[in-house]
């Protein structure tokens, strides 16, 4: 346990901003929408609205899913093709 501690104050501060999560990017979008959507299908449980929950809800759902599966689909094509240029330009 203490060897973790140890470790993480050794990285350096580029290596300690690559951990950290981007709350202004994807990542805090999708936290965002989840609440909203959460709240959204609550409403439509509560009150039995089947436009919600039988047509919204899946839709919403499926295009979200399809949304993150091609962003992060371009991010590997990038890095594969060498594109951003993130390791290739990590010469040592």
């Amino acid at each position: 346990m203490k060897d973790s501690k140890k470790d993480m104050s050794e990285l350096t501060e580029q290596e300690k901003s690559e951990l950290k999560v981007e709350w202004l990017g994807v990542d805090g979008a999708l936290v965002l929408l989840y609440i909203a959507l959460a709240c959204i299908y609550g409403y439509g449980m509560l009150n039995s609205i089947d436009f919600i929950i039988g047509i919204m809800a899946p839709g919403i759902a499926i295009l979200i899913t399809v949304g993150v599966f091609l962003k992060y689909c371009t991010e590997v094509f990038s890095f594969a093709t060498g594109k951003k240029g993130g390791d290739k330009s990590k010469k040592e």
